[in-house]
């Protein structure tokens, strides 16, 4: 009998959500941003707690300072965007994979009610047109060389502008500081960090400068991206395993029951007032995956889009293969669907 219960003990400790002691672990995100629901799912639902994890997210204030904090190892896995990883392997930081992705790409682009009122732009123009008539306007980004950053220029070039002699782009930061600098009017838009532009909309102080889809090579690419380490994978290909099975849980949720993701997410988003919130949710719930996977046909738009917005001295291809290893999502996916 005594040895029967041991047998029963040990095969308990052998799966994670029966470890006596969790596997603590953090991430290093780059905002609270709408990018990166699926980990706040995650963690509300207690997916992680259940592969015996105990997972801390550290903010950082925007993705390549994520991206940073990853590979100094502030974390075992980061959360900014697809362009954040490409542009590490650019720099020779080949150790760098992209495990699942978080969000499809969204335009958040808004300008100041006041400055369009001026300069006669609204949805009713072209795009061509409006781009035209923001000539001269500042535009607020995170940082320099983040993805907000290049949907700006992506903007002007492929619209006929010069995003360096016809626009003033703005490094801002992050949520907080973005919206403090479009209201006080430290700049005229913002190429935004996903939910700023619903704040400043319900605060009536922007409005949109594009329609969904208008950047049709860019809408519904993978954006919001989750990063490790290779390295860290190959020691620790359980914990990796884990934690993808936990954003799979949460991304199939999102799917298949939107109101209890969205109350998952609500405490994440504590600066938003309620209506501002499920102004936010309706916006960008489309643009949530369904299915964790990082394509190749996705990865290769994010490849032509990099070589218009980035100066020639900058862009080199990086082939898919060297950064993306989704075998861990998709086998969490083959495993928990029926």
């Amino acid at each position: 009998m005594r040895s029967v219960f041991l047998t029963l003990v040990l095969m308990l400790a052998a799966f994670p959500g029966h470890t006596s002691e969790p596997t603590r672990i953090t991430i290093v995100q780059g905002s609270l941003g709408f990018n990166f629901v699926p980990l706040a799912v995650a963690r509300a639902e207690g997916y992680f707690e259940q592969e015996g994890l105990q997972v801390e997210v550290v903010l950082t204030g925007a993705g390549p300072k994520a991206m940073t904090a990853l590979l100094g190892g502030g974390g075992a896995f980061s959360a900014s965007v697809l362009l954040d990883g490409i542009m590490a392997h650019r720099k020779g930081l080949d150790d760098v994979r992209a495990i699942a992705t978080l969000s499809h790409f969204y335009n958040a682009m808004v300008i100041r009610k006041e400055v369009a009122s001026d300069l006669g732009i609204s949805l009713d123009l072209p795009l061509k047109e409006r781009v035209t008539r923001m000539k001269g306007m500042r535009i607020g980004v995170t940082t320099p060389g983040a993805s907000s950053d290049l949907a700006i220029r992506y903007l002007a070039l492929s619209n006929g502008l010069s995003p360096d002699r016809d626009l003033q782009i703005v490094p801002l930061g992050g949520v907080a500081p973005m919206i403090a600098g479009m209201q006080a009017r430290q700049v005229d838009g913002c190429a935004c960090i996903p939910g700023v532009d619903v704040v400043l909309k319900h605060q009536g102080l922007a409005i949109d400068l594009m329609r969904p889809g208008e950047l049709a090579d860019l809408d519904g690419i993978t954006n919001g991206t989750l990063y490790t380490l290779a390295s860290y994978a190959a020691a620790h290909p359980d914990v990796v395993q884990a934690v993808a099975r936990g954003v799979t849980r949460a991304t199939m949720l999102i799917a298949r029951d939107p109101i209890r993701a969205k109350n998952d997410t609500r405490p994440t988003m504590k600066e938003m007032d309620d209506a501002t919130f499920e102004q936010a949710w309706k916006t960008y719930l489309p643009y949530l995956p369904k299915d964790p996977d990082i394509t190749e046909s996705d990865f290769n738009r994010e490849m032509a889009f990099e070589k218009l917005a980035l100066p020639p001295n900058v862009f080199k291809p990086v082939n898919y293969d060297a950064i993306v290893d989704a075998s861990y999502v998709r086998a969490a996916a083959k495993a928990l669907v029926p």
